[in-house]
């Protein structure tokens, strides 16, 4: 099983991937896993918004071959914190955010070398998005209790080959300013 990974002088940002309607929409599993992390995100968004990290949404836009269009499909999925202003919301049309969307530049003038990603689906988007921040040199971790999939084992396959993070891991980082 992986260990949690330490992360000492990192400034973070938490990127949310695609945690949007049309996604868990698609199957009862993505939805009830989905719904399930809701609170623990939004505990994560309240601790980076606290300590002035910066929080980064990320929209699929388009339908793709594996998302059920929807009425009100491409906002947020029920009971997820908006957007505050000024909190930057890319859009996408690849698994990877880093993919044609500026996040790296976005990123890297923030001063941020490392990212904590929540969102959906586990073994798609985010581990995508997880691979593509180690390509441009950003340490990525994954949010213990913050990413779904269509089924929990799903999920816990990611963890186990992935760095995570626990919301405590987060409070105890010595550089979240």
């Amino acid at each position: 099983m992986n260990e949690y990974v330490e992360f000492p002088k990192r400034k973070l940002a938490l990127v949310l991937v695609d945690i949007q309607k049309k996604f868990i929409e698609t199957t009862d599993g993505l939805k009830v896993s989905m719904m399930g992390k809701v609170d623990t995100v939004n505990q994560a968004i309240d601790l980076f918004r606290s300590t002035g990290n910066p929080v980064i949404y990320i929209m699929f836009d388009g339908l793709g071959s594996c998302i059920r269009e929807v009425e009100d499909g491409d906002e947020l999925v029920p009971g997820l914190r908006e957007p505050r202003d000024g909190e930057p919301v890319l859009h996408k049309t690849a698994m990877n955010a880093f993919n044609g969307t500026g996040l790296e530049s976005i990123l890297k003038d923030m001063g941020c070398d490392g990212i904590v990603l929540a969102g959906l689906v586990a073994h798609m988007c985010v581990a995508a998005s997880y691979y593509g921040a180690h390509d441009v040199d950003i340490m990525a971790s994954m949010l213990d209790g913050g990413i779904a999939a269509t089924d929990e084992e799903n999920v816990e396959h990611v963890l186990s080959i992935c760095n995570k993070v626990t919301l405590d891991d987060i409070r105890g980082n010595v550089h979240f300013i």
